[in-house]
């Protein structure tokens, strides 16, 4: 019995058994059963290979010619960072050659009395309390770091802004009496942000490891520290990810002055006095009557 052709198959035999679309087999047929010739589709993939080549080889010569110019523009920018910081800090050195000078000529003049002497002991008080003037003690120096890792030295960054906020706030709790992040002496109005990358300190840049100052009793601080929250953190942070916390104690710390900024003052305003003529009118005490005069 001669197999059943085809189209005398159902639907499911078809799928099964002719795996050749009709049309394909109708072709082949007139070209004799002889392969199509393909030196068409060879052309057309060495044109296409040669126009590639040709692209990528005008993008490495545009590359070529750009990069001076880049490298010229990096160069540029780095200088001009570099001449604003030197800027900066001559301008903070000069800024603390004033304050020492005008601190002296303060002292001469409020030292001749006993009323002076008061005013110079409170202006004293008040500088110690917003970290106007350096002082060294004994305290405990805190360094935090992100782990780096062994493959290339890169260093990912696991410490927050808010990390060392919760640090520096537990530092306080902890009795501290002056504390400085990074080398920045801390004021009442200095903060500890990100902006990108950058870690600032009082809108000043800081880098890893991140060194905390804290002048106090170092034993007390160190047994109060341990029961904080941050304390418990950066524990966490090690245990979990390697970061480096570590505690030291130290006989002497000096922190530098902070830089303050000027002083804003709280005044009271006065509201000018009602006339008359703006005041609403009284309110009437009696309800008010219908003028309908009749039932809805």
């Amino acid at each position: 019995m001669a197999d059943p052709k085809p189209a005398e198959l159902g639907i499911l035999g078809q799928l099964l058994g002719d795996h050749l679309d009709a049309g394909y087999d109708e072709a082949h047929q007139r070209r004799g059963g002889e392969p199509p010739k393909r030196r068409s589709h060879k052309a057309w993939l060495v044109g296409g290979a040669l126009l590639a080549g040709l692209l990528m080889g005008v993008a490495a010569s545009d590359a070529g010619q750009r990069a001076p110019d880049a490298d010229q523009a990096r160069r540029s920018l780095a200088d001009d960072v570099q001449a604003a910081r030197a800027n900066t800090e001559e301008l903070s050195r000069r800024a603390a050659e004033l304050a020492r000078s005008l601190d002296q000529a303060r002292g001469r003049a409020l030292d001749g009395d006993e009323a002076g002497r008061a005013e110079l002991d409170r202006l004293t008080a008040l500088n110690q309390a917003a970290g106007a003037v350096a002082v060294r003690g004994p305290g405990l120096l805190i360094t935090v770091r992100d782990p780096i890792e062994a493959r290339g030295g890169q260093n990912h960054q696991n410490i927050l802004d808010r990390d060392l906020q919760v640090l520096v706030n537990a530092l306080w709790s902890s009795g501290a009496e002056a504390v400085a992040v990074g080398g920045v002496r801390l004021q009442p109005r200095a903060t500890i942000r990100q902006a990108g990358g950058a870690m600032l300190v009082d809108n000043r840049p800081i880098t890893q490891p991140y060194v905390l100052e804290a002048i106090g009793s170092p034993a007390e601080m160190r047994d109060a520290l341990a029961l904080t929250e941050a304390s418990r953190r950066f524990l966490g942070f090690a245990a979990d990810y390697g970061t480096v916390f570590t505690v030291e104690t130290r006989d002497e710390l000096r922190l530098a002055a902070a830089g303050i900024t000027e002083g804003r003052m709280a005044a009271t305003v006065t509201r000018p006095p009602v006339s008359p003529t703006t005041q609403p009118p009284p309110r009437s005490t009696t309800p008010p009557t219908s003028t309908t005069g009749g039932k809805r």
